[in-house]
């Protein structure tokens, strides 16, 4: 599925949500009970943010199907940080984590991020 950058701001801008992007600013320990990272530090950031299915089964960045892979759109304005791979994003009933970003421009200007979350 693909859209064109102005698309894309007008999706957040008219159907977006309240999130919560969670920056993880120092690392934990990996904990092989939960298979998650333990003690790590993270500071919230109001966003808003749209999320979407794309539902191809296929994770190409490491070549194996994955279940709840989804897309979430972020508003890059007026937003003080930007979204990498690690970050969590919680909103009304999700909990996911940021597996790759992509930024869009229009115009010269960043509009938004395109994440790729998975629960």
């Amino acid at each position: 599925m693909s859209f064109r950058s102005f698309d894309l701001f007008n999706l957040v801008k008219n159907f977006g949500e309240n999130l919560t992007l969670y920056k993880v600013t120092a690392g934990g320990s990996y904990d092989p009970t939960t298979g998650g990272i333990a003690n790590k530090v993270t500071d919230p950031y109001p966003v808003v943010g749209y999320f979407y299915n794309y539902d191809t089964g296929i994770d190409f960045n490491q070549n194996q199907i994955r279940r709840g892979n989804r897309k979430c759109v972020i508003s890059a304005l007026g937003l003080d940080v930007e979204p990498e791979d690690g970050d969590e994003i919680y909103g009304r009933a999700d909990k996911v984590v940021i597996v790759s970003v992509r930024s869009i421009f229009s115009n010269g200007d960043k509009i938004c991020y395109i994440c790729d979350v998975r629960e």
